[in-house]
């Protein structure tokens, strides 16, 4: 049991997210345990150190080759120029709204990496962005251009997030927790976390029923298909734009109870039943539940978000899936393909036979499916397929006026139509 434990904490522990800006030694420097604190060791000019946050003068750095750390003047540290190696799109965002075109040749500081995107500092006019990786030189600009000094950013204003979140259900240790759904609710860390990554495991299983789910900036998560009667442990882990917080290495168990719902309880699956009956379509449901797919499994959240809001206003063109024409499961594969996704393509039907059925649209998060039928004679259960992005709206390929957002509740179409929502 304390081997499986001490596994869950790694898995939830360990998770790649590289932010971090990088700079070189100007000269010898002394590595201290705090700002102008006590010296731990030397290191020699020209090495290379990621700069994982700044505080005043003093930036706390790492050395990449043996993952040691410590305080060091921000008067020793440079950031070598370099420059944009063909014309590039500048972003708000990584993969985000377009904010300009920056010039090949252009001069600039990288102050931050992540995920193959890189913040520049174009040296022109001080403005600052996002580009992609791939457009910057990774070597060297000539040896008459002079370095720059590493520079604050808003990103490295940040720390990292505290651990210090409080899980208020279920109860630490509490038993006979309802199941099918389970609500997990915590209170926020402080540090400005940016989101949480969760992880939940059981005692008698090798591997975690859900590793390192993105939440958002949420504060509860649903998770579905727990069993009866097992205990579980969770692990919570803050982030934000500057990595993952430390040392989150508290376990936090519950206990299932039997899983029979009490005589005013309902199941998900009678909550969507009762709706397709009332709504006289209940006869495509058994086929529908039959066909059952693989289930598709989206890691972060916020690149199929980002993915699918990038196609918005683009033209609906049946089983289109480009920027010149994309019909509403189109949209869906591109934004998984996004997230490294490399199955085939699907129609809006076999999309929400990949994931997990959400009956109650109170209970959708951003990134959840939602599925819309229509009551003539078509024999697929799902006609219509979006993406929910919180607030009651919802992102998908409109036959009559492209990508947009609706009203999941528009009275007047969506709202009489919807007929459950799913999850990846």
């Amino acid at each position: 049991m304390r081997k499986y434990i001490l596994l869950l904490v790694f898995s939830i522990s360990f998770f790649s997210f590289s932010q971090n800006s990088r700079g070189i030694l100007s000269t010898d420097a002394n590595i201290r345990r705090s700002p102008a604190g006590e010296k731990i060791k030397i290191l020699p000019k020209g090495k290379e150190v990621l700069i994982i946050q700044t505080k005043g003068n003093w930036s706390f750095i790492e050395d990449p080759t043996n993952n040691k750390k410590g305080w060091v003047s921000n008067s020793l540290i440079r950031i070598n120029k370099t420059i944009i190696i063909q014309n590039a799109n500048v972003r708000k965002n990584p993969g985000g709204e377009k904010l300009k075109i920056i010039s090949k040749g252009t001069e600039v500081v990288v102050l931050l990496t992540k995920n193959g995107w890189s913040f520049i500092k174009d040296l022109s006019n001080n403005k600052k962005g996002w580009v992609s990786s791939s457009l910057i030189s990774t070597s060297n600009v000539p040896k008459n251009n002079q370095n720059i000094v590493a520079e604050t950013v808003k990103f490295n204003i940040k720390t990292v997030p505290n651990c210090d979140y409080i899980i208020t259900t279920p109860s630490n240790g509490g038993k006979s927790i309802d199941i099918n759904p389970t609500t997990i609710r915590w209170k926020h860390a402080t540090g400005n976390p940016k989101g949480y990554y969760l992880s939940i495991g059981s005692n008698n299983e090798g591997n975690n029923i859900l590793d390192n789910i993105n939440t958002g900036n949420k504060n509860y998560y649903l998770v579905e298909n727990l069993k009866p009667n097992t205990t579980y442990y969770l692990g919570l882990v803050p982030y934000n734009d500057i990595g993952l917080a430390k040392d989150c290495d508290g376990i936090f168990s519950f206990t299932t109870g039997s899983g029979i719902a009490p005589n005013n309880k309902v199941s998900s699956e009678q909550i969507i039943e009762r709706r397709l009956t009332k709504m006289g379509v209940k006869w495509k449901w058994d086929a529908f539940k039959r066909n059952k797919k693989s289930k598709i499994k989206v890691n972060d959240v916020n690149d199929f978000i980002s993915e699918v809001n990038s196609y918005m206003g683009v033209p609906y063109r049946m089983s289109g899936t480009t920027r010149a024409g994309i019909d509403c499961s189109g949209l869906i594969w591109k934004g998984l393909r996004a997230t490294g996704y490399n199955g085939e393509r699907l129609n809006a039907q076999s999309l929400a036979q990949s994931g997990r059925l959400i009956a109650d649209k109170t209970s959708l998060q951003v990134g959840d499916l939602v599925c819309f039928t229509n009551t003539r004679g078509i024999n697929e259960l799902v006609h219509h397929i979006g993406i929910y992005v919180g607030n009651k709206k919802f992102l998908h390929a409109s036959s009559s006026k492209g990508v947009i957002k609706s009203d999941i509740n528009d009275p007047l179409y969506w709202g009489n139509k919807f007929i459950f929502g799913i999850r990846y």
